[in-house]
């Protein structure tokens, strides 16, 4: 496959993903906003913007933080994800199924000018939910599973192994101070689709590390950071048929590895280190697939927003 393919429906991969955790994040965060007094809390609204991946800003209104993770260009929001996504669609447009570039033509275009998201918040965020898990299911129901479907699948599950770790990375240095605060920790599992999956495989109280353990550890749970990082390195396997081990498999080995061996009390007692650790791998990982799949051609791999996972105030903004 030519190297602008491959990286272009990597990164469409990456884009639909982001633009669904963005939407289910907001919604989430603004249903904990009504929830709850967060009158005295002024940095609130900024904190989740920080865990989109916009930089730091201070004492931001729900307004202003609304619009920009929804409308904003100088950060990820949804419609630029979107937008994003059906450019890197038209540009491989002959290895995607009609029913994959029809629904997000649909999607792209019925949000783009659709502004009932300043009355009507929630139904705005689900119907783009709703239309990124249906391009989910085309994806794997219409398509061949070749090469282009798994660069799709490398693209998503890398970001949605990156965007877990990251949330609960941050929650857990963010309330490390407090006692467990089972709604803020409830939170996080709806962040991460994974409420009713954490109530049915763990019999005890939402408490913060079994919460990380089971986002971070779980590898029967399609969420989790390791079943992300499991699924990114079958996909390299494949893509390499049988071949020798290539750089992007023994990186993406290292980083499954990483959440094979890591103790979830030891990492909810301690993120930073862990935080730190990923973030090295995860940029091992972006320079083998660069090399070795990507090259001769220059586009991009890193997004707006991606940043090194660490203290939820010290975060980095990733090279381009």
């Amino acid at each position: 496959m030519l190297s602008r393919v491959a990286v272009t429906l990597y990164l469409l991969g990456r884009h639909l993903e982001r633009a669904e955790h963005l939407a289910r994040m907001l919604r989430i965060h603004n249903e904990l906003g009504l929830d709850r007094d967060i009158r005295d809390d002024q940095r609130f609204w900024s904190r989740y913007l920080e865990l989109a991946g916009w930089p730091l800003t201070d004492n931001l209104s729900r307004e202003q933080a609304i619009e920009l993770a929804i409308a904003g260009s100088a950060g990820p929001s949804v419609r630029r994800e979107l937008g994003d996504a059906r450019s890197a669609a038209l540009a491989v447009r002959p290895s995607l199924s009609s029913d994959v570039f029809e629904q997000l033509n649909s999607l792209h275009w019925g949000l783009q000018d659709d502004s009932s998201w300043r009355t009507e918040l929630d139904g705005y965020l689900r119907r783009v939910e709703l239309g990124a898990h249906l391009l989910g299911g085309l994806l794997d129901d219409t398509m061949a599973h070749d090469e282009a479907w798994d660069f799709i699948r490398l693209g998503k599950f890398l970001e949605r192994a990156a965007a877990t770790t990251r949330l609960v990375l941050n929650k857990a240095v963010e309330l490390a101070e407090f006692d467990d605060d089972a709604v803020d920790w409830v939170a996080a599992l709806r962040c991460c689709s994974s409420f009713e999956a954490y109530q049915q495989r763990v019999r005890s109280p939402i408490v913060h590390d079994r919460v990380v353990g089971f986002l971070l550890f779980q590898v029967m749970s399609p969420r989790s950071a390791a079943f992300s990082a499991n699924q990114g390195l079958g996909s390299a396997r494949r893509i390499d048929a049988g071949r020798e081990q290539s750089p992007p498999q023994h990186a993406l080995e290292n980083l499954a590895a990483l959440f094979r061996e890591a103790d979830a009390a030891e990492v909810a007692s301690a993120p930073e280190p862990f935080g730190e650790r990923f973030a090295e791998l995860l940029l091992a990982v972006d320079s083998a697939l660069r090399d070795t799949y990507f090259l001769p051609h220059q586009l991009a791999v890193s997004l707006p927003g991606d940043m090194v996972v660490g203290h939820p105030h010290q975060q980095q903004q990733g090279g381009s």
